[in-house]
């Protein structure tokens, strides 16, 4: 049997067979706001915190500071764990395939230096927004996938799905993935918020072919089994 990584929420874990497979690349999808920071954030911190296994987590879409600061409010203290060289939380921008090149050696050398087993991407749309051709943005995705598979990292990577869209990305991530996870919400007709979980593709994996609804509070995801 292949081994497994806990994905540091007991219920996905369970809604996944026993976690992400290990050196995985998986695809969290999902509107603004639907809680992919939170489940990411807490996959590298949990991970580095109860697993013994150190992770980075790479913010193209945010700064490092907003990102150390929102998550401290789910009870997900970053500082501690930089301090001990058990986390690094990498503030990078593109602007150019130039930089691309860069970004990714930068997130190599904090793997290699770590010794990371998890990494985050956040997010595929922010690292590919200097880009401005499909066959740079595709050749973008090969060379991440190159890169999980060199260091040996579970990685999760998230991108943004736009509001009333079932559409995951405009390049080859879906195809490239070893597994999607979506996350929605949207305002029912009583004008409720709702959230909603699917796992769409998960290779060598019996996962949960059900919708699952879920919760935001201060300690994270509550996911309905």
């Amino acid at each position: 049997m292949s081994e497994r990584i806990s994905t540091c929420n007991e219920q996905l874990d369970t809604l996944l067979d026993g976690g992400f497979l290990r050196n995985s690349m998986i695809l969290l999808a999902g509107n603004p706001g639907a809680g992919k920071t939170i489940l990411s954030s807490n996959f590298i911190y949990e991970g580095a915190l109860n697993f013994d296994e150190p992770g980075v987590y790479a913010c193209f879409a945010e700064t490092r500071k907003r990102l150390i600061q929102d998550m401290k409010k789910f009870g997900i203290d970053f500082e501690p764990l930089i301090r001990r060289r058990k986390v690094e939380v990498l503030d990078l921008s593109i602007g150019s395939e130039t930089e691309v090149q860069s970004a990714l050696n930068q997130i190599f050398e904090s793997i290699t230096t770590l010794r990371a087993k998890r990494l985050v991407v956040d997010s595929i749309a922010a690292m590919a927004m200097g880009l401005e051709t499909e066959y740079e943005k595709r050749h973008l995705i090969r060379l991440l996938y190159r890169l999980i598979l060199k260091t040996g990292c579970t990685t999760i990577a998230i991108t943004d799905i736009p509001w009333n869209s079932e559409k995951i990305g405009e390049s080859i991530e879906e195809f490239v993935a070893d597994g999607i996870v979506m996350m929605e919400h949207n305002y029912n007709n009583e004008g409720n918020l709702t959230r909603r979980l699917r796992i769409t593709k998960m290779r060598g994996t019996n996962h949960s072919k059900k919708t699952h609804s879920y919760t935001i509070n201060a300690e994270g995801l509550d996911i309905e089994i």
